[in-house]
């Protein structure tokens, strides 16, 4: 049942008089973005599609949020278009039959979660468009604890790139974009305990894509303890996610003037076997040169990752089913993270991030510059550079049964957003 339209005009209704209220806040954005992306000749989508590929988006999000004494309500509406030769190539390459992975669009739909609050407003050519509801829940709290039902969004874990313990609709590690995760249906509870400690816990249910019902095997049912000892951060989280029983532990803890984390996750795999997953950095600030310097170093062992090339794409294992599910979005075994961020002018910073493959030699690079021009107005420009041997994860993937490869492109972009 879709539940798209009904809810649109309660969460209107509702909305209204507390975006009015004193205590009450109305804004959001929107956001524009033009690419173009140059591929391989032997690229697929260079052979199904236009090279160089131009694409434009757009990002509209309208937020309602509200707190009146223990009761807190938040609603936001966002629309997500896309138009491009991306998109075009993506459709004729399912048409052609050949398999890839997540939707064709690649924007968020709703077949998994408890409510569907998303509704399509095209998806044909060249052109696809959906409008939904990303957040829609309401809480009710006190000074020790908290408890929320609704759309929402959770994030657990200490990595900075890649988030094994964020296993909730974690970010890319190459999205350049973090100011919202994509909200699930849950019911989120918070409880302090003594003066530092907190307990949190997550009941999330989802229904099969295929039967549409809700079934526990699809859900994920979480609970996480930090507690502070002797000046250091610890994590312990126990889930049931999907069919599998996951442990995990996160560590903080300062050093000189640095912050070092680790995460590790421990999971009991449906085929028998158990994998290992962990995330471990280290970032810093300084000043150099008058300027306002930050950068992190990160390593990441991907658990159910490839140490070989030969089997990418590795369809129906476990990888492939995490990557399907959005939950990760690498292949291998071993990556490492490097970035930098230097504040230029107090307006103007330029940022560059370095994501290394340790078992194929390929690379994948970012670099973009952010200049705030008026108090509500962000532009950013761009470039990913991806670099690799035929064969590697970001060199290129051969498609089974062809000459062709998947290969992730070389893009320029200009972006503007206004927040109101």
């Amino acid at each position: 049942m879709n539940y798209f339209w009904p809810v649109l005009l309660c969460v209107l209704a509702l909305a209204a008089a507390p975006a009015l209220a004193d205590d009450g806040k109305f804004g959001g954005h929107v956001k524009y973005q033009h690419t173009q992306t140059d591929y391989r000749a032997d690229d697929i989508y260079a052979v199904f599609g236009d090279d160089p590929a131009r694409d434009h988006g757009l990002d509209l999000r309208l937020k309602a949020e509200n707190r009146r004494g223990p009761w807190d309500f938040a609603a936001h509406y966002e629309l997500l278009a896309l138009n491009g030769d991306t998109l075009a190539a993506r459709r004729s390459v399912a048409t052609a039959g050949i398999p890839f992975t997540g939707e064709v669009s690649g924007l968020p739909d709703d077949r998994r979660r408890l409510f569907d609050l998303t509704h399509a407003i095209t998806d044909r050519d060249h052109r696809a468009a959906v409008h939904r509801l990303d957040r829609l829940s309401l809480g009710h709290g006190s000074a020790r604890q908290t408890l929320r039902f609704g759309r929402q969004a959770v994030s657990w874990g200490n990595g900075l790139v890649f988030h094994p313990l964020d296993f909730v609709n974690p970010f890319s590690p190459i999205a350049i974009d973090k100011d919202y995760k994509t909200g699930d249906d849950m019911l989120y509870g918070q409880w302090l305990v003594g003066e530092k400690d907190d307990l949190q816990a997550i009941l999330l249910p989802r229904r099969d894509p295929a039967t549409h019902h809700v079934e526990s095997d699809q859900s994920t049912y979480a609970v996480k303890f930090r507690v502070r000892l002797a000046g250091v951060d610890v994590d312990l989280l126990a889930a049931r996610h999907y069919s599998e029983d996951l442990a995990g532990i996160g560590v903080v803890k300062s050093i000189g003037g640095a912050v070092w984390r680790l995460d590790a996750s421990f999971t009991d795999l449906d085929n028998g076997g158990s994998a290992t997953s962990l995330v471990t950095n280290l970032d810093y600030s300084w000043m150099w040169g008058g300027k306002n310097v930050y950068g992190y170093i990160e390593y990441f062992r991907n658990g159910v990752g490839e140490t070989n090339r030969a089997n990418y794409p590795a369809p129906g294992t476990e990888l492939s089913t995490r990557i399907a599910r959005g939950e990760l979005f690498t292949l291998a075994r071993d990556y490492a993270g490097l970035g930098l961020q230097v504040e230029l002018t107090p307006l103007f910073n330029l940022y560059t991030n370095l994501i290394a493959n340790l078992n194929d030699g390929s690379k994948y690079h970012q670099l973009r510059g952010v200049y705030d021009w008026q108090q509500d107005v962000q532009l950013m420009a761009g470039v990913n550079l991806p670099s690799g041997d035929r064969g590697t994860e970001y060199g290129g993937v051969p498609v089974a049964g062809s000459s062709f490869f998947v290969a992730p492109g070389k893009a320029i972009y200009v972006r503007g957003g206004y927040y109101f």
